[in-house]
């Protein structure tokens, strides 16, 4: 019998640590012991306590307690380095006999889908005891020291989005742009993206829809505030040094801004984006847009699609500690009509989107209008409300817009 998985039942049924092993789902690590861990579970909950070790014993003959053991949390730490480690090349090896079968494509969606469910069964979980007066002092005062640097809470420069979420955009949050097609939500959301960088912050773009280079030129367009024409740089119509100078001055030693597209035809999905997370390190991610994004657990129902999406989107988004900006579609109710702004009933395909995220805010644009109008359709970190920002999408310019002013 597998030796960790002795040592760790040992473990729990010494120091009697059980909620370590229920808030860690081990029944997905145990390949050996998982029936002794069922009774020790089924005897918990029915008795409020451990078994003894000698009833363990007398029930399960083959299993021995293992002297000298350490504590719970040890042992399952060990259980699931252990399982990674044993369960990866499981994973590489089929992989490299399918890649050797001629199943390349195969391969890598079995490699995504695998290592996805292998991340969740050795992700630790994370509680706080709202009582523990030293954990909060100490989150604060490192919350405040991260205030003081510019680390915390990206601020867009528009006061009424800014002043609906006082704390400004945080790690860990979904944000959403629901509108319908045309209104220029990816302008609006790549907007956010130079707002974060300017503050320091090194923004990743996953554009599905766009080439990198065409959300190149929209990013140099709104970083130019003015001085570059979207039209002329889509024709070519660049002066080389001019360029080069304005690089100089204004893009050189600042935060990386990376795009990735699709526009080859691979697929991209939260496994992928992960990868680049885990490769760009980035402070600030934009998903343009999700009904384009393929989730890591496949259905041909799209429904369902959108729904594992958006969870696994926002469990990244808390995992990895970077606020994620996602766009998605509207399905209007009068097809004639593509103008309003949107309900959180009309998000395309589900409304776990919605559920989800952190913030919504839906977007419409009445024809021939440079006026976007902007209302949370929900806010959990602040409060909701509307506002109006101005366009000039060819020159890049953004301004907040009085209500009163509307014309």
């Amino acid at each position: 019998m597998n030796n960790t998985e002795s040592k760790l039942i040992t473990a729990v049924l010494q120091d009697k640590q059980i909620h370590v092993l229920l808030q860690a789902n081990v029944e997905n690590l145990l390949r050996t012991h998982g029936d002794i861990w069922n009774f020790v579970r089924l005897y918990f909950e029915n008795n409020s306590s451990l078994p003894p070790v000698d009833l363990v014993r007398e029930k399960f003959r083959d299993f021995e307690p293992m002297p000298g053991v350490g504590a719970t949390k040890h042992h399952l730490e060990e259980l699931q380095g252990e399982y990674l480690t044993d369960s990866l090349k499981d994973i590489l090896r089929s992989a490299a006999s399918s890649v050797q079968g001629g199943k390349g494509p195969e391969a890598l969606n079995d490699l995504i889908t695998q290592t996805s469910e292998l991340k969740k069964n050795t992700s630790a979980i994370r509680d706080i005891d709202v009582t523990d007066l030293d954990s909060a002092v100490a989150f604060f005062e490192n919350l405040k020291k991260q205030q003081e640097l510019g680390h915390v809470g990206i601020k867009t420069g528009l006061p009424g989005f800014d002043n609906y979420l006082p704390s400004g955009i945080m790690p860990g949050q979904l944000g959403v742009f629901l509108a319908y097609p045309g209104i220029g939500k990816s302008w609006l959301a790549l907007y956010f993206a130079v707002q974060a960088w300017k503050q320091g912050r090194s923004p990743l773009v996953i554009s599905l829809e766009m080439s990198e280079t065409e959300v190149r030129n929209r990013v140099f367009t709104i970083m130019g505030e003015g001085r570059w024409s979207h039209r002329k740089l889509s024709n070519g119509e660049v002066e080389m040094d001019m360029l080069k100078d304005w690089h100089a001055k204004n893009l050189q030693g600042k935060p990386e801004f990376h795009i990735i597209s699709n526009d080859q035809g691979g697929e991209i999905n939260p496994s992928v984006l992960r990868g680049k997370i885990d490769q760009y390190k980035p402070d600030f991610v934009i998903v343009d847009y999700l009904q384009l994004m393929a989730p890591n657990q496949k259905s041909d129902n799209e429904t369902v699609r959108m729904k594992n999406l958006s969870r696994e989107l926002k469990l990244m988004a808390i995992g990895e500690e970077v606020p994620i900006i996602a766009i998605s579609s509207a399905t209007p109710d009068d097809v004639n009509d593509l103008s309003g702004v949107p309900t959180l009933g009309q998000t395309a395909w589900s409304r776990q989107i919605a559920y989800d995220a952190d913030w919504v805010i839906a977007l419409g644009r009445a024809s021939n209008s440079d006026v976007i109008e902007c209302a949370f359709r929900k806010n959990r970190n602040g409060f909701m409300g509307e506002f109006l920002v101005q366009v000039d999408f060819d020159k890049g310019y953004y301004r907040y817009k009085d209500f009163e002013d509307k014309s």
